[in-house]
């Protein structure tokens, strides 16, 4: 599902006269600093006339020692390589019992098979998900690697890590580990391997919703491949270019992309490739309602997947199998294989495919008002997905320790080539280096807080500018609410006082009137004034919220429920989950004003006939999301709008830092979701 976020910013207070003192102060120091700073580089020039071929000493590179292999070995390492690759999607755990004994074969620790067949043990932990143990072996190759300077491999190894921070979400990590390796590959003229290197980026960006740059990379990637012929990698471009386009909402060019896609892989004969797109283009039917379209193809990419004996793919298939059954109406089959699936991902071990089994399921069950079954998969979803939210904290440790690894090379290194320097220059040439490293430090650092001086000045001025928009867009919220109550009054309280006027009226002005019409005229006045009792009432309620007083934000909600359930026109859901007391009152209103709004949208604007309620509270925060079956809107557009009813939403929730996700699409329907973070003071009040 993906969200439009809105990430709020907490406004500081205004700063003093006496900081814009100090920082006047700070930037007349700075103008002196850069001058000094140049200073270092005068007695570099010097040092490096005088002892230029041990400063140019420095710089050689060692070159690593060539290591002699036995031919006998090199080929039963080769072939037990060989063995590993070929099952590493069918059978992960061949694969790493291949690259195990191809490991005790390496009789030097420090070769580039050794790093290969490391590279292959972690691959193979990557494809079950196992995270931990993938990174953990990729530190120990990428150790080797940098020892005996293998540029190929160090590529391959960031490559690598790459793909498993983004699998794990680690996004920035993951970007940067991959540029790493585009770099490298830069240097050794490796353009298939870069290329490959381009696609995966590419599908970063497509994973955190940047879909231009995703097009870019995949483009660049696609020019790459076709210059050296590589028609499997091809494929594989064209596939992901049709997924991207139908995340777009751009359904004709993924089919365009998707069957050429399939067009190539059947002439290559690429059964995996098939797979995949088989799945790709199922999911694009089954996004926009075509069920039975969709049950055809993931049947396609299961046949094939179970030829191959891929079980990811095969569990793919099969998830997707039981979506499409449920949107067929044909519950029983789609549990069936939402079932399968899970038993096929609890054997592989796959947490983060049996994650999303769990929530599947539970959107099965409730579809199909098995709401205990519902219930049950859907608190084991939100386990697995702390655990796996763990996990990625766990990993992020194991990023920085890569980082370190080479920091430290690079350290010793520079150890060993100070011991030369030592040896073979005076001791008043050291002195001098020593005195020039630290101006240049002082120098580095003096601009380090010149631009923090900077930084903080433009930080300032956007806290300033985000509290003016804050207090306009409450502003305008408060005109827009008067403005509604006085629409209220003289629309429906004003027109029925006037209609009790005109009927007295009648009767004091024709004094001709029979008794019976007497009688008509005055009971009609007294309906008319009951009715605008009830108007009045109900403005009322509407201004103090009495139910919210009352009953607490789960009965002023329920009780909602009830009068919408009543018109027979739409039919509201309401469920709560983990609130066992009365919030916050602040909470409470903005969350019940915010309900209100979302409901009148989608009465009003979105025709919908369906509107769902979730409100799931922890220990940290209170979570309201809200969903309907409406014909969906422009999010873009209508966020820009002022004072629009989602805008003062969002003004509400961000003056209690919190946030707001909205997803939808013109003709889909709309998914609002509020984040509000909660104290532990704010709900110790227990209801009666």
């Amino acid at each position: 599902m993906n969200f439009f976020k809105l990430y709020i910013i907490n406004p500081a207070s205004v700063v003093s006269r006496h900081w814009f003192t100090w920082e006047i102060f700070k930037q007349k120091f700075f103008i002196f600093a850069r001058g000094f700073f140049f200073l270092p580089f005068i007695l570099i020039i010097f040092l490096t006339y005088s002892g230029s071929n041990t400063l140019f000493a420095l710089g050689k590179k060692q070159k690593p020692a060539i290591q002699n292999f036995d031919d006998d070995w090199k080929v039963e390492f080769d072939s037990l390589f060989a063995l590993g690759i070929n099952v590493l999607y069918t059978d992960p755990d061949s694969s790493r019992n291949f690259a195990l004994q191809a490991i005790s074969l390496a009789k030097d620790q420090n070769s580039s098979e050794h790093i290969r067949a490391l590279n292959l043990l972690g691959a193979s932990y990557n494809v079950q998900s196992n995270f931990t143990k993938a990174l953990d072996v990729y530190q120990e190759a990428l150790e080797i690697a940098v020892n005996i300077k293998d540029t190929t491999r160090i590529a391959s190894i960031y490559n690598n890590v790459g793909i498993a921070n983004m699998k794990m979400g680690n996004y920035n990590e993951a970007l940067d580990y991959l540029l790493k390796s585009m770099s490298y590959y830069d240097k050794i003229n490796q353009d298939l391997l870069r290329s490959r290197t381009i696609s995966n980026i590419g599908l970063l960006y497509m994973e955190i919703n940047n879909y231009e740059k995703a097009k870019t990379h995949f483009q660049q990637a696609l020019e790459g491949y076709k210059k050296h012929s590589d028609s499997v990698a091809i494929a594989n471009a064209y596939t992901n270019t049709g997924i991207l386009f139908a995340k777009t909402g751009q359904t004709d060019s993924a089919f365009i992309y998707l069957d050429k896609a399939i067009d190539l892989n059947y002439r290559i004969k690429n059964q995996y490739g098939l797979c995949v797109v088989f799945a790709g283009k199922a999911n694009v039917f089954n996004e926009i309602g075509e069920a039975a379209n969709a049950i055809d193809y993931y049947t396609k990419s299961l046949d094939v997947a179970e030829e191959l004996n891929h079980y990811f793919q095969k569990t793919i298939a099969l998830q997707g199998l039981a979506s499409a059954y449920l949107a067929y109406n044909e519950p029983a089959m789609s549990i069936a294989f939402a079932q399968k699936a899970m038993e096929i991902a609890r054997l592989e071990g796959n947490e983060k495919l049996i994650t999303d089994l769990h929530k599947t399921l539970s959107e099965i069950y409730e579809a199909t008002g098995d709401y205990d079954n519902a219930f049950k998969h859907y608190k084991s979803y939100i386990e697995k997905e702390k655990e796996l939210i763990n996990q990625t904290k766990l990993h992020q440790i194991y990023n920085l320790e890569i980082d370190y690894l080479n920091q430290t090379k690079a350290i010793q290194q520079l150890k060993i080539q100070q011991q030369n320097l030592l040896i073979s220059k005076k001791n008043n040439i050291i002195f001098f280096i020593i005195i020039a490293f630290l101006l240049i430090f002082a120098g580095v650092y003096l601009l380090y807080l010149n631009h923090n001086h900077r930084r903080e000045a433009a930080h300032q001025k956007d806290i300033l500018n985000l509290t003016e928009k804050k207090s306009r867009a409450a502003i305008e919220a408060e005109l827009q609410e008067r403005s509604r109550i006085g629409r209220e009054l003289h629309d429906g309280l004003g027109q029925m006082l006037s209609a009790v006027r005109l009927n007295i009226s009648a009767i004091q002005q024709k004094s001709t009137l029979s008794d019976s019409r007497k009688k008509e005229l005055i009971d009609f006045a007294i309906e008319s004034v009951d009715k605008a009792f009830n108007e009045l009432r109900e403005i009322s309620h509407n201004l103090a919220q009495s139910a919210l007083a009352e009953k607490g934000l789960t009965g002023a909600l329920k009780e909602l429920a009830n009068q919408v359930n009543q018109s027979k026109h739409m039919q509201m859901k309401f469920e709560a989950y983990g609130v066992n007391g009365t919030l916050d009152n602040l909470v409470e209103n903005t969350l019940y004003r915010a309900a209100q709004e979302l409901l009148t949208n989608a009465i009003k604007h979105a025709n919908a006939t369906t509107f769902s309620v979730q409100l799931i509270k922890s220990n940290s925060e209170i979570t309201l999301m809200v969903e309907d079956n409406g014909k969906g809107f422009n999010a873009d557009l209508t966020l820009i709008l002022p004072g629009g009813g989602l805008n003062n939403i969002r003004s509400r929730v961000e003056n209690l830092n919190g946030q707001v996700f909205i997803d939808t699409m013109e003709n889909r329907g709309s998914i609002v979701t509020i984040v509000i973070p909660i104290k532990n003071e704010q709900h110790t009040r227990k209801t009666d």
